[in-house]
């Protein structure tokens, strides 16, 4: 019989069972659950009568079942502790992590009579703990997914982490290589110094940034760009520090060569003109500062245009290559050799002592040029025209250093090609007068300000009006109608000389067209041509385009062109533009006769239908017995050749009866017709006509 006081005792014990915090329960020596607290319910929902029923396994996860099922029959064959953290599921459905363990009573014999255990509610741990290393799978995947080298260093400076990557830049075979090590101990010197720096900066809180050189283990050199930041603690100090290291070796190395090309000209490796200008300002200024000059020499190669038409582009390439090479053996390689233009080069010459001094560097310049350079098998001679100036004795600042010595390369070239020529002050008007005519052709030559005017030619047998030059004034808006000489120097440049070229082809073709319509015979009319017209090879077609819009015939227009022209640069388009306009019925005409060197090859050369004998012939004829004979020689070879012979500025009668007696058959001059306005011209043509 069981006394009453033992049920109460049970009762009392089982309540303080079911009022413990954790599930607490027992198991039969074979592990069937026997008992289970209350709190099993208050934790996981459900009735305890569930479990006890069908037993634990089917509330365990699917996922988890197997390896718990093989650790609790191990604990329970083997007779020692069970531990295990497993899902549970509620009996709302869901899952969530528990701890489950259980410990063996043993009786005197060492045989297990029950189980007692415990469940304990660990899922926001387990939670929290995935969470966590999750955070760190992923942090550590991006360290090891980074392209950079990434180190945490101690405050002191030492090594405590390096990613993957980062050892394989420093090619480090492993981690316990630098582990530990200080982080300055890796580069040399400066870069040594600036992650010392660093470290200090970060551990005040501050971010750095420095870069520099530091070879791999292995010696391999690489540039480095490297960030560091402070790493704080929980409680706001800094005890470590970041530092990414980015390796820009192959950025510098890019870096290095865009600015190499940046600076230099691709065809001769020599400085180009932005490097020159740099060059020539930092000299400059150290010139300023040690009270020492420089010398500036202006390099321009002679005829080169020459070697590009005939021989071709690449043949001018192979001579400016050549030409370049034996620069930088004339000069000594503390000073600048640039390449400044397409046949132009620039020497700045640093501590030069005397205008003497710059003139010998420029002797030397030209004895390295003036060799024959071999192209393609032939041997072409070389050769140099040389413009030089010194600061701060001819120019106060660098900008004005090459104007003066362009300056002097312009002088010579107008003087004859080769040579050196230093910059001197009257160059400096000769300058000043060139600028201020192009400024003054570029804002006062327009469409309203260029006027023709005509200047007759007469036939020196029948004191007829056969036709008239084309005469270019233009309208100033103060000093009124000015000269071409006002502006001689435009027709010198090809833009200004083209302008005013075609504005005075429409001006003369509109005074044609409106004579065509009014029945009055002109003649023939005559325009000039300016050597710069020609440079580029359209000039014809431009002209006769012109023409054809006025509904003018070609063989009502004369075209004038000096010796000049067919000896200026171009030459080949001059040819080809005569020949355009002679087959189209453009009479040509060849002006100033006699004045150049080559005129009987002209004759025989182009399409020439008429000779102009220049007026200083003229004007000497009738005192000089040898000009004379000069004179019947040019209009009987013209006869000869079947060209027609005209005589300029004839102002005496003595003039025009020895010209009509040598066989001239064309004058014009202020005896026989002033340059006249297009209503002139309409109405002496319309009284010549009456009469």
């Amino acid at each position: 019989m069981i006394e009453p006081w033992a049920y109460h005792r049970a009762e009392e014990l089982a309540d303080l069972l079911n009022n413990v915090p954790q599930v607490l329960w027992t198991a039969s020596p074979d592990g069937k659950i026997e008992f289970i607290s209350d709190q099993w319910v208050r934790d996981y929902g459900g009735d305890n009568a569930d479990l006890l029923e069908h037993g634990w396994k089917d509330f365990v996860h699917p996922e988890d079942l197997a390896p718990t099922v093989a650790r609790w029959q191990a604990a329970v064959e083997k007779k020692r502790p069970f531990v295990a953290e497993y899902r549970l599921r509620h009996a709302c459905g869901q899952y969530g992590w528990i701890l489950v363990s259980a410990n063996p009573a043993l009786d005197a014999d060492g045989s297990v009579f029950r189980w007692y255990g415990t469940c304990v509610n660990i899922h926001d741990r387990v939670v929290a703990e995935e969470s966590l290393a999750e955070k760190e799978r992923l942090y550590r995947s991006v360290l090891e997914a980074s392209a950079d080298c990434i180190k945490i260093v101690s405050a002191e400076g030492r090594i405590e982490f390096m990613n993957a990557p980062g050892l394989r830049l420093l090619e480090f075979e492993d981690f316990a290589d630098v582990e530990g090590r200080l982080w300055w101990d890796l580069p040399p010197e400066p870069m040594a110094s600036a992650a010392r720096d660093a470290v200090s900066d970060a551990v005040r809180g501050k971010t750095a940034r420095f870069s520099g050189l530091c070879p791999t283990a292995t010696g391999t050199e690489k540039w480095w760009d490297v960030l560091v930041t402070p790493i704080r603690d929980t409680d706001g100090q800094v005890r470590r520090v970041l530092s990414i290291s980015r390796d820009s070796t192959v950025e510098r190395e890019k870096s290095e060569q865009l600015r190499w090309a940046s600076e230099h000209d691709a065809l001769t490796s020599l400085p180009n003109r932005r490097a020159f200008q740099a060059r020539l300002q930092a000299a400059v200024l150290r010139s300023m500062r040690l009270e020492t000059k420089v010398g500036l020499l202006l390099v321009d190669l002679d005829h080169f245009k020459h070697v590009n038409d005939t021989l071709g582009h690449a043949a001018g390439d192979a001579m400016l290559t050549e030409f370049a090479k034996r620069l930088r053996r004339a000069i000594p390689a503390e000073h600048c050799v640039a390449r400044v233009g397409g046949d132009e080069f620039a020497i700045v010459l640093e501590g030069i002592r005397s205008p003497e001094d710059l003139l010998a560097v420029g002797e030397n310049v030209a004895l390295a040029l003036n060799g024959p350079v071999k192209l393609y098998g032939r041997a072409v001679s070389g050769g140099a025209s040389t413009g030089g100036a010194l600061f701060p004795d001819d120019a106060d600042n660098a900008n004005d250093l090459f104007k003066v010595a362009d300056t002097a390369l312009y002088a010579l070239k107008a003087e004859g090609r080769g040579g050196t020529k230093l910059f001197h002050s009257h160059m400096r008007e000769e300058a000043q007068r060139v600028a201020s005519q192009l400024s003054l052709a570029r804002v006062g030559v327009n469409e309203r300000s260029v006027v023709p005017f005509y200047q007759p030619k007469i036939a020196l047998s029948t004191d007829a009006v056969v036709g008239f030059e084309a005469l270019m004034r233009w309208d100033h808006p103060r000093r009124g109608l000015q000269p071409p000489e006002s502006i001689e120097e435009a027709f010198k440049d090809y833009e200004l000389a083209a302008k005013i070229g075609a504005l005075m082809q429409i001006k003369v073709f509109s005074d044609m067209r409106k004579w065509v319509e009014l029945g009055i015979p002109f003649g023939r009319i005559s325009i000039n041509a300016a050597p710069a017209e020609f440079l580029r090879d359209d000039y014809a077609e431009r002209l006769l385009e012109r023409l054809a819009s006025k509904g003018i015939a070609a063989s009502l227009l004369e075209l004038e062109v000096t010796e000049h022209v067919l000896m200026a640069n171009g030459s080949k388009y001059v040819g080809r533009a005569l020949v355009e306009l002679k087959s189209a019925g453009v009479n040509i005409a060849l002006d100033d006769f006699g004045t150049g060197y080559s005129s009987l090859s002209h004759l025989r050369d182009f399409p020439v239908d008429v000779v102009k004998i220049d007026k200083s012939f003229v004007h000497q004829m009738g005192q000089d017995g040898e000009i004379g004979a000069i004179v019947s020689a040019v209009v009987n070879l013209a006869k000869s050749l079947n060209i027609a012979s005209v005589a300029e500025g004839i102002e005496t009668e003595e003039q025009k009866e020895l010209l009509r007696l040598a066989g001239c058959d064309i004058g014009q001059g202020y005896l026989l017709g002033k340059a006249m306005g297009a209503e002139v011209v309409v109405a002496r043509l319309a009284a010549k006509a009456a009469a």
